[in-house]
C-alpha cells in the first residue's frame, strides 16, 4: 500500500493515522481463526491459559509467533506502511493482544508506549505501533483515543497504575484539559502511531467483543533478538 504526501503528512502532524479497510475479511477471519482459540483457553504458550481466565482483561504477548500470523500478507502490508512512515529500517520488534470481553470494566488509561521505557533512543524517536481491529469498535467497546502532536512532546511522567490494571507494570499519564479524538473501527480498520502518541482505551460498556491487534515497530538497530 502506497501512502499518500497527505497522509504522511497527518501522521507527522498528529502523530497517529487511521486507516480504512486495510484487510478484506478474509484475511481478517484468517487472524481470527487463532484469536478464538486463544481467548477460548485451547493454547497455554507463556500462561496464556491463565491470563485469560484470570481477570476481566487478556494481554497477550507474542502472538504472532505462536499462531504463525507473521506468514500472512498482513504483516508485509503494515510493516510497509511503518516504512513510509519513519524509515525503511523499521522492523517489528514485538506483538500483542489485547483483549476485552463483554462489559470489562478495565480502562487501557493514558500512556505513551516510550513511556514503558527504557527504550533505546532510536525507538523513542522513530518508534511506531500498528493497532488492528478484528470486529467493529467503538469508544464504548474501547476502541483507541489519541491525544494530537503529543508525539512532538516528549515523555511525559508516567504514574504507577497497577491498583487500577491488572496489566503488568501498568502506567498512566495524568492529563489536564488536552482533548481527545476517539476513533471507531470496522474490522480491518487500523490505525499507526508514535511511540510518544498518548493514547488509551476505554471499558467495554457493550455486550460485545472488543478484538485488537497491536504490533510495535522499531528501528533494526534497536531490536535485541
Amino acid at each position: 500500500m502506497k501512502l499518500t504526501k497527505k497522509q504522511i503528512n497527518i501522521f507527522q502532524t498528529d502523530g497517529f493515522l487511521v486507516i480504512r479497510n486495510l484487510l478484506p475479511m478474509n484475511q481478517v477471519d484468517e487472524i481470527n481463526v487463532g484469536y478464538q482459540k486463544a481467548i477460548n483457553g485451547q493454547i497455554d504458550a507463556h500462561d496464556w491459559k491463565k491470563r485469560i481466565n484470570s481477570v476481566p482483561i487478556a494481554q497477550l504477548g507474542d502472538p504472532s509467533a505462536v499462531l504463525g500470523w507473521r506468514k500472512f500478507p498482513y504483516f508485509q502490508k503494515i510493516l510497509s506502511i511503518a516504512k513510509q512512515l519513519n524509515g525503511n529500517d523499521l522492523e517489528v520488534a514485538y506483538d500483542q493482544l489485547i483483549y476485552k470481553p463483554p462489559y470489562s470494566p478495565i480502562e487501557v488509561l493514558w500512556h505513551q508506549d516510550a513511556g514503558y521505557g527504557p527504550w533505546p533512543n532510536e525507538a523513542i524517536e522513530r518508534g511506531i505501533t500498528c493497532w488492528l481491529a478484528l470486529v467493529d469498535v467503538t469508544p464504548e467497546q474501547g476502541s483507541m483515543q489519541f491525544i494530537p502532536s503529543s508525539h512532538q512532546q516528549g515523555i511525559y511522567h508516567h504514574h504507577n497504575a497497577q491498583d487500577r490494571n491488572p496489566i503488568g507494570g501498568a502506567l498512566e499519564v495524568r492529563l489536564e484539559d488536552q482533548v481527545a479524538i476517539p476513533v471507531s473501527y470496522h474490522a480491518g480498520d487500523c490505525s499507526f502511531h508514535h511511540a510518544c502518541t498518548l493514547h488509551y482505551t476505554g471499558p467495554n460498556q457493550t455486550n460485545k467483543e472488543r478484538r485488537s491487534f497491536s504490533t510495535h515497530f522499531w528501528p533494526t538497530a534497536t531490536i535485541q533478538r
